[in-house]
C-alpha cells in the first residue's frame, strides 16, 4: 500500500488509488481525525465497524468532521453522508464512491 495516501488526503492521488486501497485510506484518515474531534486516549481506538453515533458522534462532530473531509479533499461532502447510522468502514466507502463521481 505505499504511495496510499494514509496521513493527509489528496484528491489526485486517491483517484488513481486502487478501491481497496483507497476504502482503507479513508478508513486511517477518518479514524485518526474522529480521535483526534472526540479527544480520544492514545490507548483507545475508534471501531471501524460500529456505527459513529455509538462512539460519540452527534450532529456537531458530524459537521466539523465534514469541514475537515471538504478541506482535505477540496470537494463537497455532504452532511447526510456523515449523519447515518454507518461505520468508519461504510463511511469510508461512501466518500471513495463520491470520489469517483467527481
Amino acid at each position: 500500500m505505499s504511495g496510499t495516501p494514509t496521513t493527509a488526503l489528496n484528491l489526485g492521488a486517491l483517484r488513481e488509488t486502487p478501491g481497496d486501497d483507497r476504502r482503507r485510506a479513508f478508513e486511517v484518515f477518518l479514524c485518526r481525525s474522529l480521535a483526534q474531534h472526540l479527544d480520544i486516549p492514545p490507548a483507545h481506538r475508534i471501531a471501524r465497524n460500529r456505527p459513529l453515533y455509538t462512539q460519540g458522534i452527534d450532529s456537531l462532530t458530524a459537521l466539523t468532521l465534514q469541514r475537515t473531509l471538504e478541506s482535505a479533499l477540496n470537494m463537497p461532502v455532504p452532511a447526510h453522508h456523515l449523519l447515518r447510522e454507518q461505520s468508519v468502514g461504510e463511511l469510508a466507502a461512501t466518500l471513495s464512491d463520491l470520489v469517483d463521481r467527481t
